[in-house]
């Protein structure tokens, strides 16, 4: 990753072929600005991008927070038209300004052709076009299990980190796996395919019938401190070694919570990395008391759930990071779709579906 200063807060940033990593650090050390003060721009060329998968999206995210915090705006060019649909769907396209070449993006953070470099390449073919949802203004829940609840998700817009109410954190579960032969493949398929299983009993996961594939829906029936939650996900970005599911409104938290796996040192490390921020903030006052410890319980009890699965032991580290301390009040009115409150006041009115007859009159036979 090449990175360029064109005056004493503009740089500009030629993004890699590949973006999997979630770290931003090297873009935010070698962008400060050499003036305090002043008004900038950070310019993201996407000429050479050909792959970004979910974790690597959430680059974008903290380099938003950051580069606001030195006054300084995200500008772009070079984007396809498929790169231009995952900001859309990710909610990044509010975070990114794109301009349709290089000489615009220039022109709009006060730099002269005069200091413009040759014209862009031929572009790569894309290699993730197969593994990003399509984006949509809302969400259409196809058939779903019997026993989920599935409210709250049915035409709601899927929302991001950059859409919620409270204080952004990235939190990293990760479980180290030393076990010959097995594959990071291997590693997330199993997590793909129990991840239900893997949940706590207090948070019950139905995936559509296709399964956790993009683009499908994942219905959550979750009993919280507080009340129960029925809501979902979107699963936005899916390959062999990665997925990332998405909130919709209402959901506790507005972000990203991603399962992957890498190799490291001869072992492999499962790893969940969540981007979110509290959805309102009832959720955020929530969070403060009771609604992190618990998150981090669910998300430890999974990866403890997959050692077991795998005969390993469970060693399993917790690293949160608050990458914006800050709460968005310009977010007030997201308590509107609050799905806990909207659970609450329906559950009282639900008539049983067949599932829940059937489970009654099988308890009482026994």
């Amino acid at each position: 990753m090449n990175i360029t200063s064109l005056a004493d807060n503009v740089f500009l940033v030629e993004l890699p072929a590949k973006l999997k990593d979630p770290d931003e650090k090297p873009i935010v050390e070698a962008t400060v600005p050499k003036g305090a003060g002043k008004k900038g721009s950070l310019i993201l060329n996407f000429n050479n991008v050909q792959l970004i998968t979910g974790l690597g999206a959430y680059v974008f995210v903290k380099l938003g927070v950051l580069a606001a915090y030195r006054s300084q705006r995200l500008l772009a060019f070079g984007v396809s038209d498929h790169y231009r649909d995952v900001l859309r769907l990710t909610g990044l396209d509010h975070v990114i300004q794109v301009y349709n070449n290089r000489a615009e993006a220039f022109a709009e953070a006060g730099i002269t052709a005069v200091n413009q470099p040759p014209a862009e390449a031929p572009r790569n073919p894309s290699m993730d076009l197969n593994h990003w949802a399509n984006p949509v203004d809302k969400l259409n829940v196809p058939e779903m299990p019997s026993k989920a609840i599935n409210r709250n998700v049915q035409g709601r817009r899927p929302v991001g980190p950059v859409d919620g109410f409270g204080r952004l954190w990235q939190k990293t579960y990760r479980l180290t796996i030393d076990k010959p032969g097995l594959t990071v493949k291997d590693v997330v398929l199993t997590l793909r395919q129990n991840l239900p299983a893997f949940q706590p009993p207090y948070n019950r996961f139905y995936p559509s019938k296709a399964g956790i594939v993009r683009g499908e829906i994942i219905a959550i029936d979750s009993s919280t401190p507080g009340g129960p939650v029925s809501t979902g996900v979107l699963v936005a970005y899916s390959d062999d070694v990665c997925f990332t599911l998405m909130t919709p409104q209402g959901h506790p938290e507005s972000g990203w919570v991603t399962f992957s796996a890498v190799e490291s040192d001869g072992k492999i490390v499962a790893q969940i990395t969540g981007l979110a921020r509290a959805n309102d903030f009832i959720y955020e006052a929530a969070f403060r008391t009771v609604g992190s410890k618990l998150q981090v319980k669910i998300w430890t009890h999974v990866l403890t759930s997959l050692a077991a699965y795998l005969g390993v032991p469970p060693e399993i580290t917790v690293e949160p990071e608050c990458v914006d301390k800050h709460v968005r009040w310009s977010q007030l009115g997201n308590v509107w779709y609050n799905a806990q409150i909207r659970t609450i006041f329906y559950l009282p009115f639900r008539r049983p579906g067949k599932a829940e007859n059937q489970d009654k009159n099988d308890a009482r036979q026994k």
